[in-house]
């Protein structure tokens, strides 16, 4: 007997532990983040040493097509992770604000607005109902646009007024490496145009090109993320811990720790 045909939303099926869950993010956002992108590694790891090979030990032709499909359509997933990282950074740290001594949160606003719009409109508030005690920074984050450019992001974390930027230069430009050719597979059916070929000074001499990548592309993404990540995650951590309010008690202390905990099951990714 055939099996009945099925609706698209009829596919959707319980995930495994090793998907990442956005309750993880709430808590410690760099580790969240930096567990999928191993995975995400480990998965075309895996493709790549069981697909078939020839006596020589290159891939066959349909096992390099499917490698570079994978490897393609991973990079999406990876960069929509990390902009679930920076919004629960910023969200968690808007939350934790108010153990911060003197923090003007008029000021904040004020400074935030000049960057981008911040106004929440009622649909997105309804669409948080029932969810019990949820980050109030996340309505925050989440009404806010521009995650994709790391010079604006920074600017974002500027509103908080802590003696620390997220991301230096060369941080900076390896993101809008990544952003671009994730916009280039996600909104150009994998072609790198001429004209976002120009956007990105790494990019300019690949303009016209239909984009895939070498098998170590997805290890060398999660390696090269992880020491962004843990830069700024450590230095707002920092920042964020000469600021607070005197004498906080164990359990908040202990919340703030955890919240820009850094860690990875590839430590030596984060030297």
């Amino acid at each position: 007997m055939a099996n009945p045909v099925k609706e698209f939303h009829q596919y959707l099926t319980n995930a495994t532990n090793s998907h990442v869950s956005h309750a993880e993010y709430l808590v410690s956002p760099a580790v969240a983040f930096l567990k999928y992108t191993v995975e995400a590694k480990s998965s075309i790891d895996l493709c790549a040493r069981y697909f078939p090979k020839k006596v020589n030990g290159q891939f066959t032709k349909d096992s390099l097509d499917s490698l570079q499909h994978l490897i393609s359509a991973s990079l999406p997933t990876i960069m929509g992770h990390f902009e679930t990282y920076q919004r629960y950074l910023f969200a968690g740290i808007f939350d934790l604000s108010v153990y911060l001594a003197n923090f003007d949160t008029n000021k904040f606003f004020e400074n935030l607005s000049k960057e981008t719009n911040i106004n929440i409109d009622w649909p997105r508030l309804a669409a948080h109902r029932g969810i019990g005690a949820h980050s109030i920074g996340t309505l925050l984050s989440d009404s806010m646009s521009g995650w994709h450019d790391p010079e604006r992001v920074n600017r974002y974390f500027g509103a908080y007024k802590l003696p620390f930027t997220p991301y230096g230069l060369d941080a900076i430009e390896k993101l809008k490496t990544l952003w671009q050719l994730r916009h280039s597979i996600a909104h150009t059916g994998g072609t790198l145009s001429l004209a976002d070929a120009q956007k990105v000074k790494s990019l300019n001499n690949y303009g016209g090109k239909q984009i895939a990548f070498e098998k170590q592309f997805t290890f060398e993404v999660a390696r090269k993320l992880h020491p962004i990540v843990k830069s700024a995650t450590v230095g707002l951590g920092t920042a964020f811990t000469t600021k607070v309010i005197p004498g906080l008690g164990t359990h908040e202390t202990a919340r703030i720790n955890k919240f820009f905990e850094v860690k990875s099951s590839i430590p030596s990714w984060l030297k």
